[in-house]
């Protein structure tokens, strides 16, 4: 069976120029391989196009040039040949639903089938620690728990992949540090395919198990993390990563810098 997610080759993405300008190209020529059931984490300082890249994988930005293939098939622009889970920064829950009635609306316009929702619903608010809030309105949550609740809403559409946009960036350290345990836990749990997108170093380090670097529109470095897991976020081993692929990031960066006149 192919074990292929996703194959993508010469990715180019490029927005209108303003005024008359040249186009801004955000993409250029991105090539990369995502398997069945991998954790990768893309590395890129903000600008680089990680967001552009997720955009499309998703459908939401049907316009570029290049080939993405997803399990032997051809992906048809807007339309993934399957289900797509995606988690923003932000969680974008609607405020006048429930955490329930949330996770309701995400199944039903993407058509689950209701005698469905019961048991992805048990399962998934469980899996989270948040089966006691189900009836709690976006207010009366934390943010940890929000972003939790829009991980619930993703997992019970029954993705084939999760994309995740720096889903922990806008939370205390604290508190990203129990969710990335949580998403370890459950990604372990689900068996789901997930892309990942971080600035984190660390963060990348010890979820992933490799980190495609990113900088302008490009896919620069590819480092496997071969720590084992169940991971330690204190062990030896992840410090001694971050450490690696902090200094590739940092000569991945000063090479693509402008020369200075």
């Amino acid at each position: 069976m192919n074990d292929v997610v996703f194959s993508v080759r010469n990715l180019v993405k490029e927005f209108p120029g303003r005024d008359g300008a040249a186009p801004l190209r955000v993409l250029k020529g991105l090539d990369l391989v995502v398997r069945r059931n991998e954790f990768i984490c893309i590395l890129g300082p903000s600008g680089c196009g990680k967001s552009t890249f997720l955009n499309i994988l998703s459908g939401l930005d049907p316009r570029y040039s290049g080939e993405i293939d997803v399990g032997g098939r051809k992906f048809k622009a807007g339309k993934p040949p399957l289900r797509i889970g995606y988690l923003f920064q932000e969680p974008r829950l609607l405020p006048w639903l429930t955490a329930e009635q949330n996770v309701d609306f995400a199944m039903r316009s993407c058509r689950v089938p209701s005698s469905r929702w019961a048991e992805l619903k048990d399962r998934h608010f469980q899996l989270t620690r948040l089966d006691a809030f189900r009836g709690h309105y976006p207010h009366q949550m934390s943010g940890g728990m929000c972003q939790r609740l829009a991980l619930v809403r993703a997992l019970c559409v029954e993705p084939d992949v999760l994309l995740m946009d720096e889903p922990f960036s806008g939370l205390d350290e604290l508190t990203a540090r129990r969710l990335r345990v949580d998403l370890l836990d459950i990604w372990r749990d689900t068996g789901k395919t997930i892309i990942f997108v971080t600035h984190n170093s660390y963060e990348a380090s010890f979820l992933s198990d490799r980190i495609l670097m990113m900088s302008q529109g490009e896919v620069q470095q590819e480092i496997p993390i071969d720590v084992a897991r169940p991971r330690d976020y204190d062990d030896p081993g992840i410090f001694e990563i971050n450490r690696r692929v902090v200094k590739l990031f940092l000569e991945v960066a000063q090479a693509a810098a402008p020369a200075t006149p």
